[in-house]
């Protein structure tokens, strides 16, 4: 019954092509459905000992990955605060550790990420980490944050958190060579 509907789907068409066709939609169906399997096979769970790199990357198992959602001033960045420049770099990186510190961390990969990274939604005992770099101040939400993080990066603005205790360059903008006016003198 099932070759009568697909010889059907051929009228017209020369003997034989009923199976060519058969076979045609056989293989399209396999290979979407491999395709499918290997795109949820490329979402993959890292777990090990973690390093911290800088303020929005970390290391798991020698794979370098990157949080999905939030961007933290580079390790070389600095900020100004009250009367002085500070390490701001250096001090996002302190409070990703912080947020680690204790927990077993669990990261779901994305895909490939900049510079070399893997982007990753990772966890510290549960925690969203990029959830915790936005809400402690120390990381924005960048174009592919979901609005949960503008919600918790405004929370973190309005309170002073972070980043928002006083001056800054965004460190999209700072990678791109903008500096604070005080750098330049």
């Amino acid at each position: 019954m099932e070759q009568v509907r697909l010889a059907a789907a051929c009228i017209g068409c020369p003997a034989g092509t009923a199976r060519i066709f058969l076979g045609a939609t056989l293989g399209a169906i396999l290979f979407a459905w491999l395709g499918l399997s290997m795109v949820q096979a490329a979402a993959i769970e890292v777990r090990g000992v973690l390093k911290v790199i800088d303020g929005d990357t970390l290391e798991l198992q020698g794979q370098r990955l990157r949080l999905q959602g939030v961007d933290a001033p580079e390790l070389a960045q600095r900020c100004w605060l009250k009367t002085r420049l500070y390490d701001c770099g250096a001090v996002a990186r302190t409070a990703l550790l912080d947020l680690t510190a204790g927990s077993e961390v669990v990261c779901r990969t994305l895909g490939p990420g900049p510079q070399g990274t893997t982007l990753a939604h990772c966890t510290a005992g549960g925690y969203d980490l990029a959830e915790g770099m936005a809400y402690t101040g120390w990381a924005l939400p960048n174009g592919a944050a979901s609005a949960r993080y503008r919600t918790v990066e405004a929370d973190a603005r309005k309170a002073r958190r972070g980043l928002w205790r006083d001056r800054f360059v965004a460190p999209w903008d700072w990678r791109a060579g903008e500096r604070l006016p005080e750098e330049t003198n």
